[in-house]
Parts: structure tokens; C-alpha cells; sequence
């Protein structure tokens, strides 16, 4: 028997990204896998081919999972850093579906919001580490025409229900939209936010949509309305707490 995990995250062109996130999701893997053989694949296209012109080869996931099978695994357990399951998620999947007659064992681990469990960790390490009074904490996911887009809206649900009146989930690209939380935050009494990524990493996205001074930032958005406003520029991947969930996901796959 022979045993590989596959770390896929979308990827970053960016060391001191790499290491604060990608690197430390992997370290806790090989904390829990002390045996295993850790691989990693991006998805990104973009990031993939900017990494490849510098000099630094990285794999696609159907070129790692070929690649493990040409080196003798049979066990190979993915795990991706994508917080709802998506269309890359489902890509994935597919992938590894596509591919089972060539190894013994292949499952995939689940993102980062694959249940309610996951749901409360996400609002109690929030509220514990970010709340203040009088400030609402705005979670920020990136949003997907996806089915499972339903996720953002299940962790509002679940915050509600755990009494974090202070916790508000939004998407850039979907539903809820800042547009939909914003007379929610208004008639709670809020007049101060903090702006929270729910994104792996914090580059793009969370610097200029987020936390950037153009008019379309988020940011800018609530600033607009009279709100006074605080960015955390900080993925998830950088938060031990979150590799450790990462983490379980993956044991629980391997299982």
C-alpha cells in the first residue's frame, strides 16, 4: 500500500502567500499524516502558467493524479481548500472520478463549509476573535451561480441561530449581495463594520474588491453609506484554526 495526499488550492504566484496559507494547510497535513507522501496541484490556469514562466513547475490536478499513478500510488486522498463546493470543487471530483480504475483507493476531502458543524466553527471563531460591541463583523465570500452558492445563506442562518446578531454573510459575485445584508446591518443599529474575507487567501480579491479604496470596494461601499469601517486583510488558509479543519476534513476522507 502506498498512501499520497493531494493538496489543491486554487494557487498563488505570490511566496509570502504561498507560505502563510498553501504552506501551513499542508504542514498540519503532515502533522496528521506523518507517513504520507503530500503532493500539491493549483487549478488556476493563470497562476499555473505564471508560476511555469519563472521557473517553478507546478501541476494541474489531472497531471498530479497521473503523475501519482505513474509512481506507484494507490491511495490518494485530495483534499481542496475551496470553501463551498463549486464548480472547480466539482472539477475536482470529476477528475478523481474519471480516474478510479487506476488506484485502489481515491476520495476527496470536503471545502471548508461541508456541513453545520463546519457552519458553527466558522461564526464561534469569528464572533470570539473579531466581535466588539456595537461593530457588525461582514463575512465576504466570493459567491458562484453554483447550487451550493446556498452554503453563504446557510451560514447566515446558522450565526441567527446561534444568537451572533453581529454576523452578516455576503458574496462579490452572488447572493447575498452587500446590497441585500446592508438594510439588515442599518436596522440592527450597527454603525461601525468590519470587513472579513472569506476567501483562502487574502490577495485579489480581499485587497482591491474588499478592502481597496475604489469606489466599487466594499469598503468604499458601506464608507458611502456613513459607516465607519475596518478591514481584516487575512485569508483563512492564514489562520491555524481553519488548516486544522482542513485538516479533519482530510482525516475524515482517509477514514
Amino acid at each position: 500500500m502506498k498512501k499520497a495526499i493531494l493538496s489543491v488550492s486554487y494557487g498563488s504566484s505570490d511566496e509570502s502567500q504561498i507560505e502563510n496559507t498553501i504552506d501551513r494547510v499542508e504542514n498540519e497535513y503532515r502533522r496528521a499524516f506523518p507517513e504520507t507522501e503530500i503532493r500539491r496541484a493549483f487549478t488556476s490556469r493563470r497562476v499555473i502558467e505564471a508560476l511555469r514562466s519563472a521557473g517553478t513547475p507546478v501541476d494541474t490536478v489531472p497531471e498530479a493524479l497521473d503523475r501519482l499513478c505513474r509512481d506507484g500510488f494507490d491511495h490518494v486522498y485530495i483534499q481542496p481548500t475551496h470553501i463551498i463546493s463549486g464548480g472547480e470543487y466539482d472539477s475536482i471530483r470529476d477528475c478523481a472520478a474519471a480516474r478510479e480504475d487506476r488506484f485502489r483507493v481515491i476520495r476527496v476531502g470536503g471545502p471548508l463549509l461541508d456541513g453545520e458543524s463546519d457552519n458553527e466553527f466558522v461564526c464561534r471563531f469569528f464572533a470570539s476573535r473579531y466581535g466588539s460591541a456595537g461593530q457588525a463583523i461582514v463575512l465576504v465570500g466570493h459567491g458562484s451561480d453554483h447550487t451550493d452558492n446556498k452554503k453563504y445563506g446557510e451560514l447566515q442562518e446558522t450565526a441567527k441561530r446561534l444568537g451572533f446578531d453581529e454576523i452578516f454573510v455576503m458574496t462579490l459575485e452572488a447572493s447575498p449581495s452587500l446590497d441585500d445584508i446592508l438594510p439588515e446591518i442599518r436596522a440592527a443599529g450597527f454603525g461601525k463594520v468590519r470587513l472579513i474575507p472569506l476567501l483562502f487567501g487574502a490577495a485579489g480579491h480581499a485587497k482591491r474588491d474588499i478592502a481597496g479604496d475604489r469606489p466599487e470596494s466594499v469598503a468604499s461601499r458601506f464608507r458611502a453609506e456613513r459607516f465607519e469601517v475596518e478591514s481584516v486583510v487575512r485569508g483563512l488558509g492564514e489562520y491555524q484554526e481553519f488548516a486544522a479543519l482542513y485538516a479533519a476534513h482530510l482525516r475524515r476522507a482517509a477514514k
